[in-house]
């Protein structure tokens, strides 16, 4: 008994460890970070990093290998004086991406303004493809001191490509141009030719004096405003205050990006929120005539299916179905003849299941039953190609996965190969073709409602006593299903457990108490650290940040609010002063590393989801208020609210509003207008005062007040 209670108190104290206080202050941000200042649907995918360099063309081995290994063919970087102390960066605002760097230098401020512009788009509407588009660094030094003082201005351009330099012009690759206001006295190649290190004349500058600096790069596009700066360096030197204007203008008031839907009392979260919708829609891309929801501006640029169905239903949610049904097109378009989805690898067969839910969710937060039936026949081929994937495994070498799915690659921590029967491929397709069944019966398809609904039994049955087959235990005692069945190919407990989550949520195939979900989330729980999990990612030693989403929404599906709440503010510290996270990156212990694509914006759209779904979530047929509610959300006066966000049963609008008092908040909500939803239920955490029930139902056609006493 004694070992016992000791053995609990070990784990209470692990998990205390956990406990979190709930700020955000970037404690775990990446110390080396990069931003975007590309314009929505751009083309050119500028990338800033930490000190303030333009960082173009991915791919290369050669500078900043950030990502994968890679790095970029060309950095350019303006400095006011070789001297400057590089202070700070930060934007500035979430909804205006000019990175703000900011340095001194023997008694004066430096402040560096890059920026993306495209005139034609901006005041247009045309796309960078066609039109023009610029990157503007713009550098702003005050002589704070005073006394006379002298700064030297250089550019320096890491480049695999010829670099030419003729007057105030300096060509790379025979294309693009960079353009400067200020002299170029001396042209130094420092480093073989890969580096060209450009001198600019003195600048002399009285006491209080302030003085700007323009660097125009084209990016290969024709550009008036360049030709402006060659002709008359004075001329855009005197109006680019005014071309930042237009440009910040631009971004507060004339996108189309769906600010609004979402507003928090914590100004940190919400200025994440806003960061993190705006990204997604710098990410984006038209291709073929269709809008591609993509993760990121150099590794992931381009439409990931797992990826993309988390992007497409943030976009739904947020109101703007329009564009997210582009999106499902595009993705449709990669369908095969006999139903087949494998954009990314042939034997990524999770894809055929994350389709099916993508296109079933979406049509239900649309409210849109002829757009699925339109898709129907589409859907109906990759349902029955799931089946014919499931008879495969009767005829190959491995009898683990019979009746199941043949192994197929993982992805996220793990890769698998053809002798390794694993349960990622099989989450995903359980959850498609559940999905499907659900929509079927939605639309009126019964009869594929009733043949699907046999066929997921046997599934589902069939997956159940694999699983229990396969169960093991952790140090702590914790039953837990591995990813891989064989034990000869498992690594780390937790170790690409990402679909595992998704087929907790948004996935739906466990009950609340099925005991391998409840063991697995438990193991799950005690390799947390920085409130993340650990070792889940393609590093062994290093933390996924938005795989706090992933685990976040499983416990708040499993009815664990707090892990939920905790798992958004670790999160959002995991992410970069300017509001952007790595994909994954060590913990601060071990020597700083990173893997993957930084701005990820994967990351974005699952902090957005993550933050609504604390606040409402639908459950089956109910609506789910204030589930994921923090404490520290119920200060006096403040407010939380959610506007015209896309559900199964309509647009969802409340606000819950703290008296001045402290002692009361109020929560107003708009009727749904589908009378499919059975109620309307309000969770009531440990903030509530003498709370009769833990949940107050309310009556979903109808708009409801209703005053809760707070502790």
């Amino acid at each position: 008994m004694k070992t016992r209670l000791l053995f609990i108190l070990f784990i209470v104290g692990i998990f205390s460890l956990y406990a979190q206080t709930l700020k955000v202050d970037y404690r775990y941000a990446p110390q080396w970070h990069a931003s975007t200042t590309s314009l929505p649907d751009d083309t050119c995918k500028t990338v800033v990093g930490p000190l303030g360099q333009l960082l173009y063309e991915f791919g290369s081995d050669i500078f900043y290998p950030y990502a994968n290994n890679k790095g970029f063919r060309t950095v350019v970087h303006v400095l006011a004086d070789e001297n400057v102390k590089i202070n700070d960066q930060k934007l500035y605002s979430p909804r205006v991406p000019i990175v703000v760097t900011e340095s001194s230098y023997a008694g004066m401020e430096i402040i560096q303004e890059a920026f993306a512009t495209g005139l034609d788009y901006i005041q247009k509407g045309i796309s960078t493809k066609k039109g023009n588009r610029e990157d503007i660094v713009l550098t702003t030094v005050e002589n704070k001191t005073n006394t006379l003082k002298t700064i030297n201005p250089v550019l320096i351009i890491n480049s695999e490509h010829e670099v030419k330099v003729e007057g105030r012009v300096v060509t790379i690759n025979n294309k693009e141009q960079l353009v400067v206001s200020e002299e170029i006295v001396k042209v130094r190649k420092v480093l073989s030719d890969s580096k060209t290190f450009l001198e600019l004349a003195s600048i002399q500058m009285a006491a209080g004096e302030k003085r700007q600096m323009v660097v125009l790069y084209d990016n290969g596009k024709q550009s008036l405003l360049a030709n402006e700066l060659k002709a008359d360096a004075k001329s855009l030197n005197n109006k680019i205050n005014t071309i930042k204007e237009e440009h910040i203008s631009y971004w507060e008031n004339k996108t189309e990006i769906p600010y609004g839907h979402i507003s928090v009392p914590d100004q940190e979260i919400q200025n994440i929120l806003d960061a993190s919708i705006r990204g997604i829609w710098q990410a984006r891309e038209i291709k073929d005539g269709n809008i591609s929801f993509q993760v990121g501006p150099t590794c992931y640029r381009g439409l990931w299916i797992t990826d993309g169905a988390f992007f497409l239903e943030t976009a739904t949610m947020l109101d703007k179905g329009k564009d997210a049904r582009y999106g499902i097109d595009y993705t449709l378009s990669f369908q095969q003849e006999n139903g087949k989805f494998g954009k990314m690898t042939p034997n990524y067969w999770k894809e055929n299941g994350i389709v099916l839910w993508t296109c079933v969710r979406h049509a239900m937060l649309t409210q849109d039953k002829e757009w699925l039936r339109s898709i129907w026949p589409k859907l109906r081929k990759t349902v029955a190609y799931i089946k014919e994937l499931r008879k495969t495994t009767l005829d190959n070498d491995i009898p683990l996965d019979d009746g199941l799915i043949p192994p197929g690659d993982i992805d996220g921590g793990l890769w698998g190969g053809k002798d390794q029967a694993e349960y990622t491929n099989i989450y995903w397709n359980l959850s498609g073709l559940k999905a499907m069944i659900q929509a079927a019966n939605w639309i009126g398809e019964k009869k594929d409602a009733k043949e699907w609904d046999k066929e997921y039994k046997d599934f589902y049955d069939t997956f159940q006593a694999a699983a229990h087959r396969d169960m093991q235990t952790d140090a702590f005692g914790n039953q837990y299903l591995s990813v891989l069945m064989d034990p000869k190919f498992q690594a780390l407990p937790q170790r690409a457990q990402w679909a595992f989550c998704q087929g907790i949520y948004p996935g739906q195939i466990f009950e609340k108490e099925d005991p391998i979900a409840v063991g697995t989330i438990n193991m799950l729980h005690t390799t947390l650290q920085e409130g993340i999990v650990m070792g889940t990612g393609w590093m062994p030693d290093g933390i996924w940040s938005y795989f706090a989403s992933f685990y976040g929404h499983a416990c708040l599906w499993m009815g664990d609010s707090k892990s939920a709440y905790e798992s958004l503010y670790a999160f959002a510290n995991h992410a970069s002063p300017l509001y952007a996270w790595r994909e994954e990156q060590n913990p601060r212990d071990l020597e700083p590393k990173f893997w993957g694509e930084m701005p990820h914006n994967w990351g974005s759209a699952e902090f957005v989801r993550l933050a609504v779904h604390l606040l409402a979530l639908d459950r089956g047929n109910e609506m789910h208020l204030l589930e994921g509610l923090p404490a520290e959300w119920l200060q006096a006066g403040m407010e939380t609210s959610l506007k015209d966000i896309a559900t199964p049963f309509g647009k969802l609008s409340f606000t819950l509003k703290v008296n001045e008092a402290g002692n009361e908040a109020n929560l107003t909500i708009d009727k749904l207008t589908d009378s499919s939803c059975t109620g309307i239920y309000v969770h009531l955490g440990e903030w509530a005062k003498n709370k009769e029930s833990n949940t107050i139902k309310l009556n979903p056609s109808k708009s409801n007040s209703l005053t809760i006493a707070l502790r």
